[in-house]
């Protein structure tokens, strides 16, 4: 079964898991929220219970000080605090009992709680009722000395006192124990929604992601065994390569000599031309009123990119020396090539900086190159041709696996972790200090996993490579490798190299900075790494530099490791070789590694 369907399966059974712990999250946070709105009722009506205690005493503190009371105005006083308080007491016993709109209590009291109500009934309503007749016989006093008999109804309310308390304080302990055993249930149910949670995930892991990881397993084997046979392929290929070289050297052995370097402009800093030597009109066959009045519209006439211009510009500006091949177009419309050196210098006798710039024709030695090549070319290339069509579709069909494979693993198994992650965090664990430690080791290694899978996602498949070329990937990738290592990780463009190259070299100029940078966050222990990028017109030059531990390159050359093939160094060699260029690799034991790369451009 193709990985796609098996995945798309994986993925059906994935989003069943996952609505299983939805389902237990949501069933675990109605309970939650059903006994915090039970445990606050439960606080209130311990809270009331308790104060019932405090009432009744009130109750007989009250009428206590009707008998001592030698004043009408007191007597009246006390009357009206006994009937505030004899109201407050009944209504909080009737909320109680009952529940109602006024205390909206729970009304399921339990049958350990009613038949204790039904115990203090009496007592209750005894003191209620000689409360309220000597609340009744002192609204009908008009003056102290008239107080009728109040002691048998005083002596009522102190015997039911002490039975009312100690059967108040039975039921203040029973609701106690009652909202204590709703808590121990709740961790209970807890417990089984998060041991169902963590069983969801754990069959998740059995059967998904395993499945998922073998496949991507296989997968990666048959792609490294078609990079063997892509590397096989590449050794062949080096030794035509070496044939081809040596023909073009022969061909290219051309007996004419260049002529020697002249002034052919000079400029002020800004690039105004105030000087051209006879030659350079010779070449262009304009007159000088006839040449544009600044350096940059020279080149702009001949369709050179305003963003090379600026570069060049920027070089100069900072006095440096640019050096370079220029084609420029002449008048009648031939063309011809001028290997260039524009040097920044001061005019000390007239005190002004000026752009001089030193060139020498080179076209009849372009113009006899380029003849030479074509000669038996075709013979030439006819034999690698074959070889190197095999070695391209090698390599992009180990691109496009790549590619497939960083999709299938950010889009798939990264999404999945990501939901996981999420999914655990909702996941309220037991109050054990040894679970807790326990699930926060858990998505810590969570994070880690998804924290690999984008490392891995991105080293597949460089997107920005063919959307933008080579300089902005490169950019991208030492950016995002400095956010996974930690390390600093510099990039720096010299030249402001913006050409686009062939498809193949880009491709394998990206993968061996890309090894080369692996290699140096993996073994260096190096604190900074520079990718630098200069160009001329003929090449382009790459360092890869580090500050870390570096090694022995000559002891490891005699031991035969770098030729060993899988080894870092030789992909990168072999890559090299593939696409015509130098590589040269200096280290020295605590001195650091630093890797150049040539590459032509012609």
């Amino acid at each position: 079964m193709p990985f796609k369907i098996k995945f798309e399966r994986l993925g059906i059974f994935y989003m069943l898991a996952l609505s299983g712990i939805a389902a237990s999250i949501i069933i675990s946070q109605i309970f939650i929220q059903n006994f915090i709105d039970r445990q606050q009722n439960d606080s209130r009506i311990i809270n009331i219970a308790g104060r019932q205690r405090m009432l009744s005493q009130k109750i007989s503190k009250i009428v206590l000080q009707i008998r001592e009371a030698t004043e009408l105005s007191t007597v009246k006083s006390h009357r009206d605090e006994l009937q505030e308080t004899l109201q407050l007491w009944s209504e909080a016993h009737n909320s109680l009992v009952n529940g109602d709109e006024a205390h909206p209590l729970n009304e399921n009291n339990s049958v350990v709680i009613t038949d204790m109500f039904q115990k203090i009934e009496p007592h209750f309503v005894a003191m209620v009722g000689n409360a309220q007749s000597i609340a009744d016989l002192i609204d009908q006093m008009k003056q102290v000395g008239s107080k009728p008999d109040l002691n048998p109804f005083i002596n009522n309310i102190l015997a039911n006192e002490g039975d009312f308390l100690a059967i108040m304080d039975d039921i203040v302990f029973q609701y106690d124990r009652e909202a204590k055993a709703k808590v121990e249930g709740l961790k209970k149910v807890e417990m089984i929604l998060l041991a169902i949670s963590l069983g969801i995930i754990l069959i998740e892991l059995i059967f998904i992601f395993r499945p998922i990881a073998k496949n991507v397993r296989k997968t990666i084997a048959s792609l490294i065994i078609s990079e063997e046979a892509s590397k096989n392929m590449t050794r062949e290929i080096n030794k035509l390569y070496g044939e081809l070289e040596k023909s073009y050297q022969d061909l290219e052995a051309v007996n004419l000599e260049p002529e020697q370097p002249m002034i052919f402009l000079k400029t002020n800093d800004f690039g105004k031309i105030t000087y051209v030597s006879e030659n350079f009109k010779r070449l262009l066959e304009y007159e000088k009123e006839e040449l544009p009045e600044n350096i940059i519209q020279l080149l702009e006439r001949d369709g050179y990119n305003p963003e090379f211009i600026k570069e060049v510009m920027n070089i100069l500006t900072a006095g440096k020396t640019w050096n370079g091949e220029i084609k420029l177009t002449g008048k009648s419309g031939d063309f011809f090539w001028l290997d260039t050196s524009i040097v920044p210098v001061n005019n000390r006798k007239e005190n002004k900086n000026e752009l001089m710039v030193i060139a020498r024709d080179m076209t009849e030695i372009k113009e006899a190159q380029l003849r030479s090549r074509e000669i038996n070319r075709e013979k030439i290339e006819k034999r690698v041709k074959e070889q190197e069509y095999r070695s391209v579709l090698i390599l992009e069909g180990q691109e496009e696996e790549r590619k497939r494979i960083s999709r299938e693993i950010h889009d798939g198994i990264g999404q999945m972790l990501t939901a996981m992650k999420l999914n655990m965090e909702a996941i309220n664990p037991s109050s054990s200090v040894h679970s807790r430690r326990r699930f926060d080791e858990t998505k810590s290694m969570l994070k880690n996993v998804i924290k690999e899978v984008r490392r891995v996602s991105f080293n597949l498949t460089p997107s920005s490579l063919s959307d933008f070329g080579i300089a902005p990937a490169i950019k991208k990738f030492c950016n995002e490798v400095e956010k996974l290592s930690e390390i600093n990780i510099i990039f720096d463009n010299k030249s402001g190299f913006i050409n686009r190259l062939d498809k193949h070299i880009e491709t394998n100029v990206y993968r061996i900075i890309q090894e080369a940078v692996n290699n140096a966050v993996k073994y260096s222990k190096a604190e900074n790494i520079k990718v630098s990028l200069e160009h001329s017109s003929s090449q382009l030059r790459i360092t890869i530099a580090d500050d870390g531990k570096g090694f022995d390159v000559k002891k490891l050359k005699e031991s035969g490791h770098f030729s060993a093939s899988g080894h870092g160094i030789f992909n990168m060699k072999e890559r090299t070789a593939f696409i015509s260029g130098n590589f040269n690799l200096h280290s020295e034991p605590g001195n650091g590694t630093q890797i150049d790369l040539t590459i032509p451009l012609n």
